[in-house]
């Protein structure tokens, strides 16, 4: 084998690692089903598309996405063909949320791709409690929320597109 094709092959390697590894964020808005297929060798087509917010559809799902350590389901949900929103969300008993660190641990992973966000403490609600975390970047916006019942606990994380209104639409 010559050195060339032994550089080669390295590099290639090395491309195919990286975007293996490449975090799963905002950046996928706009991609195709077919673009999506070709990343994610684990994604699966769901049974029926679950409704999203504004029409969208969740088309494709991907098991066990990690976030700091932590196993979230992702939803991809469609419009036009193209990915138009993110969801990854992980569920568990109130005991594994008992502790603040585990919506840390997410907000600390997230923060450090897209610096500090801006966090809002939503307070008691009955028996349960809220908190999220918004990044807002020029081309997507990130959400991280935490809800804390007497039974469950769960974690969303979101990426949708960043949307700036104009003042006289609202």
């Amino acid at each position: 084998m010559s050195l060339r094709r032994v550089i080669t092959l390295c590099t290639l390697l090395a491309a195919l690692t990286a975007s293996a590894n490449a975090p799963l964020d905002g950046l996928l808005l706009g991609s195709s089903e077919a673009e999506l297929q070709a990343r994610f060798e684990s994604l699966v087509r769901m049974r029926k598309p679950v409704p999203g917010p504004n029409g969208l559809r969740g088309l494709w799902a991907l098991p066990d996405t990690p976030i700091s350590g932590l196993p979230f389901q992702t939803t991809f949900y469609f419009k036009d063909k193209r990915v138009s929103r993110i969801e990854q969300r992980w569920t568990s008993s109130a005991d594994s949320c008992s502790d603040a660190s585990v919506f840390t641990a997410v907000v600390i992973d997230i923060g450090t791709r897209y610096g500090n966000g801006l966090i809002a403490h939503d307070g008691r609600d009955g028996d349960g409690m809220r908190q999220s975390v918004v990044w807002q970047s020029e081309a997507f916006d990130t959400m991280a929320y935490e809800s804390l019942s007497a039974s469950e606990c769960s974690i969303l994380v979101i990426y949708k597109p960043h949307v700036i209104k104009d003042a006289s639409e609202l």
